[in-house]
């Protein structure tokens, strides 16, 4: 890139000023204001498990902050669970998780449990729809950084 006391042979000048103009452009983001911070939706999320032959399909939906926090001190560790170090109990949690996240379809509480303790869903299938669920409510936004920044 010339400094400001270089001069541009003529024959650059055409290829140069496209390249300064995509420099100086500006993101296509829309700036941050606290009416927009308060409207975010929550993230949505289809989750898509092979079974078989067949497809299923869920549609998860996050919960906020702080209701995912009332949700774990619902559901509090058992003392060998503590000693362990979970923050909630590992076994009642995920079927609660489950039934507030998961709005397609929508099950409860009693019906994630019966799928959770079930003979025919693997410890594997039945996390893998728990870590989805998990994820969804937990990871931070996808900010990527850069060295100009």
């Amino acid at each position: 890139m010339p400094t400001q006391d270089e001069v541009i042979p003529d024959e650059q000048v055409e290829e140069y000023k496209p390249n300064r103009a995509a420099r100086r452009a500006k993101p296509t983001s829309t700036r941050a204001t606290f009416s927009r911070l308060q409207n975010k939706a929550p993230q949505e999320k289809e989750v898509v498990v092979k079974t078989g032959d067949t497809e299923m399909s869920f549609l998860f939906r996050s919960i906020g902050a702080r209701e995912w926090d009332l949700l774990v001190s619902k559901y509090p560790p058992t003392s060998a669970q503590r000693a362990e170090g979970q923050p909630f109990n590992t076994e009642t949690f995920p079927p609660a998780l489950m039934a507030r996240v998961c709005i397609e379809p929508a099950l409860s509480t009693e019906e994630w449990t019966q799928i959770w303790e079930s003979e025919t869903w693997s410890r594997g299938e039945i996390g893998d729809l728990y870590s989805a669920a998990v994820n969804l409510c937990t990871n931070g936004f996808n900010i990527p950084f850069s060295a100009s920044a």
